[in-house]
C-alpha cells in the first residue's frame, strides 16, 4: 500500500479512536476532555472521510452508533441494571450554520416531491435523554439511553424527579421520550455546596445532571433537584404530528420546553435560530442549540432514516461562545480546609454576558492538560453560562517559550510545608491564618450564619486588629471595635447611624441573628466535607434524639450528643457516607468543631430546630401543587427556603409549571413560568399573598 493510499486509513483509525475516547469521557465518566466545538470538529472530519471512503467504514465507528456502547463500561461510576430500549433512541445529524437549516429544508422537499414541509423547532436541552415507559398512566420505568439499543434503569431515581408525574391525567399506557436537566441556579447551589464540602466542582450542567442521576443511592438523586422536558411521546393512536405530540404531552401532565415554535419553513427556521443564540441566555436551563423536525407523521415516514439518523429531523448547535485573553499570571489561593487552588489572572474580557477577570484552575493536573503557560493566549468560556472555565492554552501562539507552572512547595499563607492530598496540594496547618480567615468568611455567609452585612472587607479590618479570631467572636462585637473602620463611620459625629453598613446596622443584623437554625450553626463549623445538605441531614437526626427544648439548654444537649456520637453512627443517618462521618466525628472528638460551638454559646448563640419540618395535614397548602419563580426580595428567601416552606405548609414543591401545577408564586423579574400558567389559567400570586398564605 503507497503512502497516499494509507494515509485516509490512518486517519481514519485516529478518529474513531480520539472520538470514542471522548464518548466514553462524556456519556460514561460525565468527564468530557474535549469542549463541544473540538468534539464536533472530529465528527465532521470523520463524516467527510467515511463519505469519501466508504471502504473505510467499520462497525465499532462513532457513525455507527449512539454514545458509548456498552463495551466501553470498564470502570463505570455505578452499577446499573440494563434496559433494552423497545425502540432504538436515534441519534441525529447536526448543522452548525443557518445556512446547514435552509438545505435541511431543501433535502425534505425534494423527499417529499418538492412539496416543502413545515417544521417544528424546539430548543435543545443540555441534559441526559431518557424513556419513560407508563402503564395504564402509571410510571413503571425510566432508563437513560445509554449507546441507543441499550440504557441503564434508573426508575428509582427518575421517582424523585419532581417535573415527572408518577401517574399521567389519563390512564393510557405510552413510552415518552426527553432530557433530564438540571436548572442553572440548582448548578450554582450544587457547586456552591461541593466548594465548601472540598469536593472537586462539576463542569457544567450537563455533566452534574447526569452525575445526579446515575447515583446508586435515590436520596443523592432527590437533593439535586433536577427537571425534566419532554419531547416525544409513542402511543397508540399515534399522533399525526410533532406540534400535537407536544399538545399531547402536555395534557397528559408532562412539562414541555415552552418556547417550541411550529408552521416553519426552512428560511423562518433559521431566524428562529438566529433569534435565540442570545435569547437563550434568559433561560433558567442550559440549551445548546435547536432541534428541527418535520411536524408531519407521514411526511416523516415518506422521509424515512440513513444510517441511524431520520432524515427528518436535524439537531442545530449554537456557536459555543468562547473568546481569547491573556493569562497575566496565577495565584495560589489558600481555601478553609487548607487546600491550594491555582487561580488565572487574565487582562479583562467580556464573555456571555459579564466581564471576566479570574477563573479556577482547579489543580495541576488541570494545568497540565490544557497545556496552560503564564504569557499565554488562552481560550476562556462559562461553563452553563455560569462559571468562567480556561478551556485551553494557544501553544501554537506562543512566541518564544513559556516555563510551566509549578505549585509552591510552601503555603503562601503561613509557609508550612504543602503536602499532596491525591491530585490536591494542602496546607496541614490548622492554624494557618488564611485557612482561619476563609472559615470565618464562609461562616458568615447566606448559607451559614447569614451575617448581612459582615462582608469580607470588614472581616479582613476585624481579623487584621486582632478583634475577631474565632466564631464566638462576631457576637461579641461592639459599637467600640468598628468604630473607625472603613465605612462604618464614628461613635463622635453620628454618621453610625446613616446608611446600610454603619455601626448600628451591623450590630443590629447580628443581633437579630443570635437564634439560628442548628443546620446553619453546623455548616458554619466549616467542617470538611459538611455542605447544607449533609447538615440539614445531621441537624434532622440530632433533632430525633434530643428533643427540642427551649432557651439555650438545647445546644448543650446537642453538643453533648455530638461530642458522643462515633463515626458508624453518623454513617447510618441516610445520605451521610463513611468519609463524611469519620470527618464529622474527628471534628467532634480530636478536631476543633466542639470547642468552636461552645464558644458560639458563651457568646451568646441559641440554636433552633429546623423552621421547616413537614406539615401534618390540614397545612395552608395542602392539596397544592406549587411553583415559584422570580426574585422573593421582602423576605430575601432564596429559591429552596421558598420551597422549604411550601413543603412544611402542606404542599406539594413543583420546578415547572404544567397541568398538574395550582398555584404560581411570582417574585421579581418572573419571566416565562408566569407567562406559562397565565395561559394555563393557574392562580398567580405575589410574594406579599405568600408570606399571607403561610400564615405569616
Amino acid at each position: 500500500m503507497n503512502a497516499k493510499a494509507f494515509a485516509p486509513a490512518a486517519r481514519y483509525r485516529e478518529l474513531v479512536a480520539a472520538i470514542t475516547e471522548a464518548d466514553r469521557r462524556y456519556y460514561i465518566d460525565d468527564s468530557p476532555t474535549l469542549t463541544d466545538a473540538e468534539y464536533d470538529a472530529l465528527r465532521v472530519e470523520l463524516n467527510a472521510l467515511e463519505a469519501n471512503h466508504p471502504e473505510l467504514v467499520t462497525p465499532d465507528s462513532p457513525s455507527q452508533r449512539v454514545g458509548a456502547s456498552a463495551d466501553d463500561r470498564v470502570e463505570p461510576a455505578v452499577k446499573l441494571t440494563e434496559v433494552r430500549h423497545e425502540r432504538p433512541m436515534l441519534s441525529l445529524s447536526n448543522a452548525f450554520s443557518p445556512e446547514e437549516v435552509v438545505d435541511f429544508a431543501a433535502s425534505a422537499a425534494k423527499g417529499l416531491g418538492g412539496r416543502e414541509p413545515e417544521l417544528v423547532a424546539e430548543l435543545k436541552i443540555d441534559g441526559l435523554a431518557v424513556s419513560l415507559i407508563y402503564e395504564r398512566g402509571t410510571l413503571v420505568r425510566a432508563a437513560t439511553r445509554g449507546d441507543g439499543t441499550t440504557g441503564e434503569d434508573v426508575t428509582a431515581n427518575v421517582r424523585t424527579i419532581r417535573s415527572i408525574p408518577a401517574t399521567l391525567t389519563k390512564p393510557v399506557s405510552c413510552e415518552v421520550r426527553g432530557e433530564i436537566y438540571m436548572p442553572k441556579s440548582s448548578f450554582a447551589a450544587l457547586n456552591a455546596e461541593r466548594a465548601a464540602a472540598d469536593l472537586p466542582l462539576y463542569a457544567n450542567p450537563r455533566n452534574s445532571a447526569a452525575g445526579s442521576l446515575r447515583q446508586k443511592d435515590a436520596a443523592i438523586t432527590a437533593q439535586r433537584n433536577l427537571s425534566f422536558f419532554a419531547y416525544q411521546i409513542f402511543e397508540e393512536p399515534a399522533p399525526t404530528a410533532q406540534s400535537a405530540a407536544l399538545r399531547r404531552l402536555q395534557e397528559l401532565g408532562l412539562p414541555t420546553e415552552q418556547n417550541a415554535r411550529g408552521g416553519l419553513t426552512g428560511v423562518s427556521a433559521a431566524s428562529f435560530l438566529t433569534e435565540w443564540v442570545e435569547k437563550r441566555r434568559t433561560l433558567e436551563y442550559e440549551t445548546d442549540g435547536a432541534v428541527l423536525k418535520v411536524d408531519s407523521v407521514a411526511d416523516q415516514e415518506q422521509l424515512g432514516y440513513i444510517a441511524r439518523s431520520p432524515k427528518w429531523a436535524i439537531a442545530y448547535k449554537f456557536p459555543p461562545e468562547q473568546v481569547t485573553t491573556r493569562l497575566l499570571r496565577i495565584s495560589v489561593e489558600v481555601g478553609r480546609t487548607g487546600y491550594l487552588t491555582p487561580v488565572a489572572e487574565m487582562e479583562p474580557v467580556l464573555v456571555a454576558g459579564s466581564t471576566v477577570r479570574r477563573a479556577t484552575l482547579h489543580n495541576i493536573d488541570e494545568i497540565r492538560r490544557k497545556d496552560v503557560r503564564v504569557g499565554d493566549i488562552v481560550v476562556l468560556q462559562k461553563a452553563g453560562d455560569v462559571i468562567p472555565e480556561v478551556v485551553r492554552g494557544l501553544a501554537e501562539r506562543r512566541t518564544s517559550p513559556l516555563p510551566e507552572f509549578t505549585m509552591p512547595t510552601h503555603c503562601p499563607s503561613c509557609n508550612a510545608e504543602v503536602v499532596r492530598d491525591e491530585v490536591r496540594h494542602r496546607c496541614p496547618n490548622r492554624a494557618c491564618p488564611a485557612q482561619n480567615f476563609e472559615t470565618l468568611r464562609y461562616a458568615v455567609g447566606r448559607g451559614a450564619l447569614d451575617l448581612e452585612g459582615v462582608g469580607e472587607k470588614l472581616l479582613a479590618q476585624l481579623v487584621e486588629r486582632g478583634v475577631v479570631r474565632r466564631l464566638g467572636d462576631l457576637y461579641r462585637l461592639t459599637a467600640e471595635q468598628l468604630d473607625g473602620l472603613d465605612r462604618m463611620g464614628n461613635l463622635s459625629d453620628g454618621s453610625r447611624r446613616e446608611g446600610p453598613n454603619r455601626i448600628s446596622n451591623v450590630l443590629g443584623i447580628i443581633e437579630a441573628r443570635r437564634n439560628r437554625e442548628l443546620w446553619r450553626v453546623l455548616v458554619a463549623l466549616g467542617i470538611r466535607h459538611v455542605g447544607e445538605t449533609t447538615a440539614k441531614d445531621v441537624a434532622a437526626e440530632l433533632q430525633r434524639r434530643v428533643p427540642p427544648t427551649t432557651g439555650a439548654a438545647w445546644g448543650h444537649d446537642v453538643l453533648a450528643a455530638l461530642r458522643l456520637m462515633t463515626a458508624e453512627e453518623f454513617t447510618a443517618i441516610p445520605g451521610v457516607g463513611a468519609v463524611v462521618a469519620e470527618s464529622i466525628a474527628s471534628a467532634f472528638t480530636t478536631g476543633s468543631a466542639g470547642d468552636s460551638l461552645e464558644d458560639l454559646f458563651d457568646a451568646g448563640l441559641i440554636v433552633l430546630p429546623s423552621a421547616a419540618t413537614p406539615a401534618a395535614s390540614g397545612g395552608p397548602l395542602s392539596g397544592q401543587v406549587v411553583v415559584v419563580t422570580g426574585t422573593l426580595t421582602a423576605t430575601g428567601w432564596s429559591r429552596r427556603e421558598a420551597q422549604d416552606r411550601i413543603a412544611a405548609a402542606g404542599g406539594t414543591v413543583a420546578d415547572a409549571v404544567t397541568a398538574k401545577t395550582t398555584l404560581l408564586v411570582a417574585g421579581e423579574k418572573a419571566g416565562s413560568k408566569r407567562a406559562a400558567a397565565e395561559k394555563l389559567g393557574i392562580r398567580i400570586i405575589d410574594e406579599a399573598g405568600f408570606v399571607a398564605l403561610l400564615g405569616g
